[in-house]
């Protein structure tokens, strides 16, 4: 329970939360599409999230609370 979380794994709660809907393609370079948190493709496709950049989504960086917060937000 004292472990960060990551943007990452932030993603893949939400994705499986939604039943896990079909996840396809990434914009980003660092989202290997066999990666367990590419379903940053949905989350973006949704408009639950976006990158830090145009090209980088920074799935191993700390998920600050404000993010969280966002991201449930928009999954509603």
């Amino acid at each position: 329970p004292d472990a960060t979380v990551t943007r990452g794994q932030t993603v893949t709660f939400l994705h499986r939360a939604a039943g896990s809907p079909q996840a396809s393609g990434s914009r980003f370079s660092d989202v290997d599409s066999d990666a367990y948190y590419a379903a940053v493709a949905w989350a973006v496709a949704n408009g639950i999230t976006d990158g830090v950049s145009a090209t980088s989504f920074a799935p191993g960086s700390p998920c600050t609370r404000a993010q969280i917060v966002t991201f449930l937000y928009r999954a509603k």
